[in-house]
């Protein structure tokens, strides 16, 4: 058990390296791929030793360091679980139809409209509390100022930025 704990800190302080460096510009230390593999070997320890340590990347959504005013969301932005496995796929899907794409990696935001008209934008945060960036709207193309939809609408999508 006491191996299997040192492994986990070890695993959660080399994940939340990666992550530090990678969100906050100073580069990549390892790929998606490498970190993913990294966090289901920690999530597979936590499961065996029933112990979550309290700065584990399983124990939170990405925070927010964006400057600004943050704000509850109406309707908690959470993640969707990761798999690798076409079968937990199909399972999942059951007999629905489902549309699959590429995942694109960017910034999600909440888009609030109300009669019509946007009313604010907030950053995905913790998945509870985000950041309202609603004045950056004008320099997000693809959000409209203006729906037809004259009732209270909320939308959630990703923000991406293209290379070209």
């Amino acid at each position: 058990m006491e191996e299997k704990l040192l492994q986990m800190k070890s695993l959660v302080e080399r994940l939340n390296q990666a992550s530090d460096s990678y969100y906050n510009g100073k580069g990549e230390l390892m790929t998606d791929y490498e970190w993913d593999a990294l966090f289901d070997q920690l999530k597979r320890l936590e499961e065996e030793t029933g112990e979550i340590l309290p700065d584990s990347p399983t124990n939170r959504v990405s925070e927010d360091s964006i400057v600004g005013k943050k704000e509850e969301h109406e309707f908690a932005a959470l993640s969707l679980a990761k798999t690798k496995q076409v079968s937990d796929l199909v399972k999942w899907a059951e007999d629905r139809p489902i549309w699959i794409s590429w995942k694109l990696d960017g910034l999600t935001l909440v888009v609030t409209y109300d009669g019509g008209k946007l009313t604010k934008i907030v950053t995905r945060g913790n998945g509870h509390i985000g950041t309202n960036i609603t004045h950056l709207a004008p320099a997000i193309s693809g959000i409209p100022a203006t729906i037809s939809e004259k009732g209270h609408l909320v939308v959630r999508g990703e923000a991406v930025i293209s290379y070209t």
